[in-house]
């Protein structure tokens, strides 16, 4: 499964779980939502090659000092927290699309 899929799924996870609202991720909201943000940016981005992406991606993961089995265990963590998970999602979503536009 590609690195892609693998976020694609962690995430869609995250948001479709079934419990409480708030997680402790042992991270802070905002650096996940920073780390994520930046992975879902590199995974979508058009036109590279899967050896560059997956270099974009380790660039990423030893930038924020964070590995993708923690990643997944917090992906796994945030599934009970259903409310809390959505709100990372679109938290993440919108930093990913921050990260394709311009500086103003």
């Amino acid at each position: 499964m590609s690195m892609r899929s693998r976020i694609t799924l962690l995430l869609l996870a995250t948001a479709l779980g079934c419990r409480s609202q708030t997680a402790d991720l042992g991270m802070s909201d905002s650096a996940f939502v920073q780390v994520m943000g930046e992975l879902k940016f590199v995974a979508d981005e058009p036109n590279i090659s899967d050896p560059v992406r997956a270099q974009r991606r380790d660039a990423i993961l030893r930038k924020r000092q964070v590995t993708a089995v923690q990643l997944e265990k917090l992906g796994a963590t945030l599934t009970a927290h259903p409310t809390h998970a959505r709100s990372l999602w679109n938290r993440i979503d919108l930093k990913a699309q921050s990260l394709g536009k311009p500086p103003k």
